[in-house]
C-alpha cells in the first residue's frame, strides 16, 4: 500500500513538473510572438502623375491654427440611434499658411507714354505649406467604456478635409483687402525697377 501511495505521489509530481515546464515553453512562445508582432517596417513608393507649368503668384500667407475635431459611434442596427458609452473621438491640431494670390498672369495694357494699366484676375488658393516644426499633433483619440466595436476614426481623411482648397476659400474674401495692397505693391515695386517714371494704374477682378 505504501509503494502505491508513494507511486502516486511520484507520479504527481512528475505531472506537476511537465506542466510547469509545458507552462514554461508556451509563456516563452508567446511572449516571442508578441515581440515578432510589435516589429514594424515601411515602405514609401513615388509616382510622378502629372507636371505642369504655372503663372501663379502669391500675394499673401496667411498662418493658420486649426482644430478639428470628429467623433462617432455605434448606432443601434437600422437605426440612427447611438448606443451610450460607445463613442470614439478624435482630436487633431493643424498649423499651416495658406497661400492665397493669383494662378493666371495679370493683364498688362499700355495706355499712354510712361502710363500702364494692370488687370489683376480673380485671386485663388494657390496652396498649403505645412508649419516644418508641429505640422500635425494628435491632441486627443479616446474611447468610452465600451466602444471596442465602434469603427476608428479616419484621420487621415479628417486632416486631408481640412486641408483642402475648397475650405480655404473663405480666407480670399476675408482677406480681400490686403492681396489687393500687396498685389498693387508687387507690380509697382517690378515696374517703378524698371523705370521709376512709370505710372500704374489698377483694376481687380472679384
Amino acid at each position: 500500500m505504501k509503494t502505491m501511495v508513494r507511486f502516486l505521489f511520484n507520479a504527481k509530481i512528475y505531472v506537476w513538473v511537465l506542466l510547469l515546464v509545458i507552462l514554461t515553453f508556451l509563456g516563452l512562445f508567446l511572449a516571442q510572438s508578441k515581440l515578432l508582432k510589435t516589429a514594424e517596417t515601411s515602405q514609401s513608393y513615388l509616382m510622378v502623375k502629372s507636371i505642369q507649368e504655372t503663372n501663379a503668384q502669391v500675394f499673401l500667407n496667411v498662418g493658420i491654427q486649426d482644430v478639428e475635431t470628429k467623433t462617432t459611434n455605434t448606432k443601434i442596427p437600422w437605426t440612427k440611434i447611438g448606443i451610450p458609452l460607445t463613442e470614439k473621438k478624435a482630436l487633431i491640431i493643424l498649423n499651416y499658411n495658406a497661400k492665397l494670390g493669383i494662378k493666371t498672369p495679370a493683364k498688362i495694357t499700355a495706355t499712354g507714354k510712361n502710363k500702364y494699366h494692370i488687370e489683376i484676375p480673380n485671386y485663388e488658393v494657390i496652396g498649403i505649406a505645412l508649419d516644418s516644426k508641429k505640422p500635425y499633433v494628435l491632441y486627443d483619440s479616446s474611447g468610452e467604456i465600451l466602444s471596442d466595436p465602434t469603427q476608428n476614426i479616419d484621420t487621415g481623411a479628417l486632416v486631408t478635409t481640412a486641408l483642402s482648397n475648397t475650405k480655404q476659400e473663405k480666407f480670399l474674401k476675408q482677406y480681400q483687402t490686403q492681396m489687393d495692397q500687396s498685389a498693387k505693391n508687387y507690380y509697382t515695386s517690378l515696374f517703378k525697377a524698371v523705370d521709376p517714371k512709370l505710372s500704374l494704374t489698377f483694376t481687380f477682378d472679384h
